[in-house]
């Protein structure tokens, strides 16, 4: 995947510091860009991580520290999570790989129109029913089919397509199971000083000691630390307005101290989830969306595996914050269900059709010309954001349908 990711990185446009993780795999080339500008609660965090023995440094991140590829640096806005970026300097899709191959004149996007379920002959996918924003139904025929819907709507569309049956593509029986999400420790510090954790980028610095090493009891595998804030001056208004029940002189005062949002630093640990065949999605057998299809069901629980983990790495969480400089630290309630919306696996892929649902390339063991191109395909979920290794297994699909036997080969031409 290591060539993927590279040309992931140079489209969305990643920042970095190059050599800066010890633990990182090794890289045939620098990032696109260096690190912007560090959020001071990242360096704090970094300076109370560094007295404890860990390696703190700047996190990637597809966000442009400078012009690149004609979209403009970040302003530092505070707005990267949950918001669009108000100047196209974040490298989210629609701006990214989207656009560039809209401009190619070879593509064609049909918005506002979800599929109902695909259309298949034998072990032949022969094309996808759409509707259409005013409800009509139509039909869309295709020599290849590729699923990239996220992996909740993937296994749904599948299970959709194979009315009174186990689902397209399912002889395995995994359609739809081994669901992953990342269960996140989250950990919380009240400082005697102003953090300004509104100011820049959702995040700038973390570290990846607790990712583990495999069979090491003394180091189990937890997942990637994030360090952030209480960024969002919209969340902090929310939650004082309407959990205090404050209002005028009060919320503005409130807003101005800002006990939530400029004096609290959060860690939050990217837990790996265990694939679990009882985690799935399957349809609800009652309820229906609007246009009377049965919604995606949900069953999900979490493994002793993560919850483990948990429960070693959060006094450590404790510890950081303490050598910070925090007055207080506590470790939020369980993330369950995951808040994390990382959302994995229902198509997983391998070597072995009775074990896995899609094989190495993305296609469906079962099926000819169907592929999936998402973060189904992954078999466990890891312990690092999952965005990255999406886009580059998604390119390392597209790279084999055009050139089978040497997907690299498509980079390069």
């Amino acid at each position: 995947l290591e060539p993927f990711y590279e040309h992931a990185e140079t489209i969305a446009g990643v920042q970095g510091e190059d050599g800066a993780d010890p633990f990182a795999s090794p890289r045939r080339r620098g990032y696109a860009m260096g690190p912007g500008v560090p959020m001071y609660c990242g360096l704090v965090a970094s300076e109370g991580a560094r007295k404890l023995g860990y390696h703190p440094f700047p996190l990637p991140s597809a966000v442009n520290s400078r012009p690149y590829r004609g979209r403009p640096a970040c302003v530092d806005c505070g707005f990267c999570s949950g918001y669009g970026c108000p100047n196209n300097s974040k490298g989210s899709p629609a701006v990214t790989f989207l656009r560039d191959a809209l401009l190619t004149g070879r593509c064609q996007l049909r918005y506002n129109a979800p599929v109902a379920r695909l259309l298949s002959s034998g072990r032949r996918v022969t094309g996808v029913e759409y509707i259409d924003p005013s409800g009509r139904r139509h039909q869309a025929s295709a020599d290849v089919v590729i699923l990239a819907a996220s992996p909740i709507e993937d296994a749904r569309l599948c299970l959709l397509s194979d009315p009174g049956g186990g689902g397209l593509g399912n002889s395995s029986g995994l359609v739809g199971r081994n669901l992953m999400f990342h269960y996140q420790v989250l950990a919380a510090g009240i400082f005697p000083q102003r953090l300004h954790g509104h100011r820049g980028r959702s995040v700038t610095h973390g570290m990846t000691d607790f990712r583990g090493v495999p069979g090491d009891a003394a180091r189990p595998l937890g997942g990637i630390i994030e360090f952030g804030a209480a960024n969002e001056a919209i969340f902090e208004a929310k939650t004082y307005a309407l959990l205090l029940n404050q209002r005028g002189h009060a919320l503005k005062r409130l807003m101005r101290e800002s006990p939530l949002r400029d004096h609290l630093m959060a860690l939050t640990m990217q837990c790996e989830d265990a694939p679990q065949l009882t985690n799935r999605v399957d349809l609800d057998p009652a309820v229906r969306d609007v246009y009377g299809l049965p919604v995606p069901r949900i069953t999900y629980t979490n493994h002793a595996f993560e919850l483990s983990a948990r429960e070693f790495y959060a006094p450590k969480l404790i510890d950081l914050l303490g050598a910070a400089g925090a007055q207080f630290a506590f470790i939020a309630p369980p993330d369950t269900p995951s808040q994390s919306r990382h959302i994995m696996g229902t198509l997983r892929m391998g070597d072995d059709a009775r074990s896995s649902v899609c094989d190495a390339s993305g296609k469906f063991h079962d099926m000819e010309n169907l592929y999936c191109a998402d973060g189904a395909l992954f078999p466990t979920s890891s312990g690092y954001n999952p965005t990255l290794t999406i886009q580059a297994l998604a390119l390392r699909v597209a790279a084999g349908i055009v050139a089978a036997n040497a997907p690299e080969r498509a980079l390069r031409e």
